[in-house]
């Protein structure tokens, strides 16, 4: 019986741990190199996204713009990370109404940031 609560607490404990691990490293500047998408091409964008600090716990979004290549074209948006860690939102504050798009984390550490989205993987890697 004792296993099974330690069991527990440890899958508890991963799973708010996390969302903070990710909301820790991903303040900063990273660059979307690629894109898979659905239909087995490659697009690479090159795009610079930059995080700001966020806060734990999904419930706030914090700030995340996005430059172009060449930085010819900015959108200022927010994001936020959910509760578990596995969902990132976009939002794109400049849009007339507001637009959020959510998508999946696949994969996450300190340099880089796999994100799926309707359209394909997201392939982001930290500067």
């Amino acid at each position: 019986m004792r296993f099974f609560f330690y069991l527990s607490f440890l899958l508890l404990l991963t799973a708010c741990s996390k969302n903070k691990r990710i909301i820790k490293h991903i303040e900063g500047r990273w660059r979307l190199e690629q894109i898979l998408l659905n239909d087995g091409q490659y697009s690479y964008p090159n795009e610079i996204h930059v995080f700001e600090q966020g806060e734990a716990g999904g419930k706030t979004f914090a700030t995340w713009t996005k430059y172009s290549s060449d930085f010819s074209d900015t959108i200022v948006g927010s994001y936020k990370i959910n509760k578990k860690g596995n969902r990132i939102s976009f939002r794109d504050d400049e849009a007339s109404p507001v637009t959020e798009e959510e998508a999946t984390i696949d994969d996450f550490d300190k340099t880089m940031l796999i994100v799926r989205r309707v359209d394909g993987v997201f392939y982001f890697y930290k500067e």
